[in-house]
């Protein structure tokens, strides 16, 4: 016990470090916005009209009240992957942080959260194979095809690394916040802390993770299914009922010591982050979501995650 208090400690203070002590400034990253009159917009898919996304980024730059939502939904509508994401994303982190004086806290929770949410739904479980199977009968256009098929387009390099260096300063941007408002942030309700953790989890770790965790946070219920048999529960997993969830087996504590480098092992890092922060909430159901899972059908066994992505 006292060496995992120990190594609690360790990697507690190796995120205070990271995440509490910034070491650059938030408008060092620059980033090169692409000219709405530009002809790439036409090669990148969007729930709705290319243009109408455009306006509203117009009108999130003019401070417009309700625009910053409008774009979130232009690049995570009912948490679907669309390409657009690598224009807009770097148009909304750029004004945020241009303005990060300007804005009270409650303001800025709230534009990380959703900016969190956005990139989580940029992840190889939902983005492969998305659009396989789609009728794509109609689209003359072999750019528009090639979306619906793969999810993905022929990203362009230069709009790509201006997408990686708004992620980074994304990043920046929550380690600024936190660095003069983590304390605030630990008296918030617990709903406002969880969203916002994950948001940090999309921006830094495994952004699969993020994905798969955020749909349970809000319905308080984890859906699973079985890639092996026709197994299916979308409903019985509650938090709120133990029976239910004493069919998981629990995850115990995280037996290595992070080196406070790769964000890439969730339960390894993301835990003391939450202690960080005073995430209770959402630390309680990390040993569900890597806990195991046995189907009452088939008997395959494994981690709730994987069940989780059915």
């Amino acid at each position: 016990m006292e060496q995992k208090e120990q190594l609690n400690t360790n990697n507690l203070q190796k995120l205070k470090e990271i995440f509490l002590q910034p070491k650059q400034e938030l408008l060092s990253i620059k980033i090169q916005l692409e000219d709405f009159d530009s002809p790439k917009w036409e090669s990148y898919h969007s729930p709705g009209k290319i243009d109408h996304t455009k306006v509203w980024i117009q009108k999130f730059m003019d401070d417009e009240q309700g625009a910053f939502e409008e774009c979130c939904q232009a690049i995570s509508h009912q948490m679907t992957f669309y390409s657009v994401i690598y224009l807009v994303f770097p148009y909304l982190v750029e004004k945020i942080a241009r303005d990060f004086e300007h804005y009270d806290k409650e303001t800025l929770v709230r534009y990380i959260s959703e900016l969190g949410v956005s990139l989580s739904v940029d992840c190889s479980l939902n983005t492969q194979g998305k659009y396989e199977g789609a009728d794509i009968s109609g689209l003359k256009n072999d750019t528009l095809r090639k979306i619906y098929v793969t999810g993905t387009v022929q990203k362009d390099d230069t709009v790509l690394e201006n997408y990686q260096l708004s992620i980074q300063k994304f990043q920046l941007l929550i380690k600024q916040f936190l660095s003069r408002h983590i304390k605030a942030l630990g008296r918030m309700d617990k709903m406002t802390k969880t969203m916002f953790a994950l948001a940090v989890l999309a921006a830094f770790g495994n952004r699969n993770d993020a994905f798969l965790f955020l749909m349970p946070e809000i319905d308080e219920c984890i859906g699973v299914g079985c890639n092996r048999c026709d197994f299916c529960d979308e409903e019985s997993l509650e938090f709120s009922n133990k029976k239910a969830m004493s069919v998981i087996k629990q995850r115990g504590p995280a037996e290595d010591n992070w080196d406070g480098v790769n964000f890439e092992d969730t339960y390894l890092w993301f835990g003391d982050f939450l202690e960080l922060m005073q995430g209770k909430s959402l630390a309680k159901h990390l040993p569900y979501y890597f806990g195991t899972f046995c189907c009452p059908e088939c008997g395959n066994e494994a981690e709730v995650r994987t069940f989780m992505d059915y």
